[in-house]
C-alpha cells in the first residue's frame, strides 16, 4: 500500500497538550502535516489554564523538523472553537483536518451528580465539538475537502460506572457524526473514533474516593493481558488514518483497544411487522418479543431515511408492497 501522508496539508487537534492528543500530533507531523496543537491546559476536570502543555508538543515537533503552532483557546465557547480554526487559516491558509479530542471528567455516582458536574463536561465534549468543528467544516465545504474525526468514548457506546456526565456526552459524538455524513458535500468525511489508552491527563475530582473502584479493578485484571498495546500511539495509528485522505467513507466508527482494532455499529433486528390500521395490544408485543430481539437477521440502517425502508422491505416479505 502507498505510503500515507499529509504533505500540504494542515490539522487541527484539540487536546492535545498530552496522552492521545500528543500521540495525533507528532504522528501527523511525521507524516507531513502542519499541526495546530490546541491545549487550554487546565486541570483533568476543566479549571485553570496554562500553556505549558501545548508549548511542549509544539517544541517537540519542530526540533524534529516539523510544522506546527500552539493555541490555548477553549473549545467550550464558540469564541474559541472560532479562534482555533482561524489560528490554522493565519498561520497555514487551511484546514483539512480535525480531530476534535479535547475532553474533560467529572466522575460520580449517577445519584450525586451536580449540575456543575454535568455542564462542566457537557461543555467541553458536546459543545466543544460543534464549536470547533463548525467553523472546519465550513472551511472544507469551500475547498471541497476535509476529514472530520470525533474522538468518542467506550463509555460513551457501551457504557462504563461512574461515568453518566462523560458517557452520555460522548454518545452524543455518534448523533453528531450521523447528521454531518448526511450533510456533507463529497469530500468532507466524519467519523467516530473509540479509543483506550494509558498516559492520558483525564481523571476524576481531586480528593475523590474512587467510587468506580471495583470497575477499575476489574479492568485492569483484564488489561493485564494486553497493557502492551495500550500505549497512545496504537490509538494514534487508527486516529490519523481517519484523518487522512485514504479515509474517504463516513459514519465509520472504530475501536482500538489494547492492540485490537475492531468496527462498531448500530444494527437493527428484522423485528416484527404488524400489518393494517389496528395497533397491536400490549400482549401481542410481548409474544413476539422473541421475535423482536432476535439477532440473527439484522439491517445497519445509515439515516432514518434507510430505517424506513426497512419496514416496506418487511411489508414486500408479506406480500403488502
Amino acid at each position: 500500500m502507498d505510503r500515507i501522508d499529509f504533505n500540504g496539508q494542515v490539522a487541527v487537534v484539540t487536546g492535545a497538550g498530552g496522552g492521545l492528543g500528543k500521540a495525533f500530533c507528532l504522528e501527523l507531523a511525521r507524516r507531513g502535516a502542519a499541526v495546530v496543537v490546541n491545549d487550554l491546559g487546565g486541570s483533568t476536570t476543566g479549571e485553570g489554564s496554562s500553556a505549558t502543555f501545548a508549548d511542549a508538543v509544539v517544541d517537540e515537533i519542530r526540533a524534529a523538523g516539523g510544522q506546527a503552532v500552539a493555541n490555548y483557546d477553549s473549545v467550550a465557547t464558540e469564541a474559541g472553537g472560532a479562534a482555533i480554526i482561524e489560528t490554522a487559516l493565519r498561520q497555514f491558509g487551511r484546514v483539512d483536518a480535525v480531530i476534535s479530542n479535547a475532553g474533560n471528567q467529572r466522575n460520580g455516582r449517577f445519584g450525586e451528580l451536580t449540575e456543575a458536574d454535568i455542564d462542566a463536561v457537557y461543555n467541553v465534549h458536546v459543545k466543544g465539538t460543534f464549536f470547533v468543528t463548525q467553523p472546519a467544516y465550513r472551511q472544507m465545504v469551500k475547498q471541497g475537502y476535509g476529514r472530520i474525526v470525533l474522538v468518542s468514548s467506550q463509555s460513551g457506546i457501551f457504557g462504563n460506572p461512574i461515568r453518566a456526565n462523560y458517557g452520555s456526552a460522548k454518545t452524543a459524538m455518534i448523533g453528531l457524526m450521523n447528521v454531518i455524513a448526511q450533510e456533507a458535500p463529497p469530500g468532507v468525511t466524519v467519523n467516530c473514533l473509540f479509543p483506550n489508552a494509558t498516559g492520558g491527563r483525564l481523571g476524576g475530582k481531586p480528593g475523590d474516593v474512587r467510587p468506580d473502584a471495583e470497575f477499575l479493578a476489574a479492568a485492569g485484571q483484564r488489561s493485564r493481558h494486553y497493557i502492551q498495546g495500550m500505549q497512545p500511539d496504537f490509538v494514534a495509528a487508527m486516529g490519523c488514518y481517519m484523518a487522512s485522505r485514504a479515509c474517504d467513507s463516513s459514519q465509520n466508527m472504530y475501536s482500538v483497544l489494547g492492540g485490537k482494532y475492531s468496527r462498531i455499529f448500530v444494527g437493527l433486528t428484522e423485528g416484527w411487522y404488524q400489518p393494517g390500521s389496528v395497533a397491536p395490544a400490549v400482549e401481542d408485543v410481548a409474544a413476539h418479543l422473541a421475535q423482536i430481539d432476535d439477532r440473527t437477521r439484522y439491517d445497519v440502517p445509515r439515516s432514518g431515511l434507510e430505517e424506513m425502508d426497512t419496514v416496506i422491505a418487511a411489508q414486500r416479505r408479506l406480500g403488502l408492497a
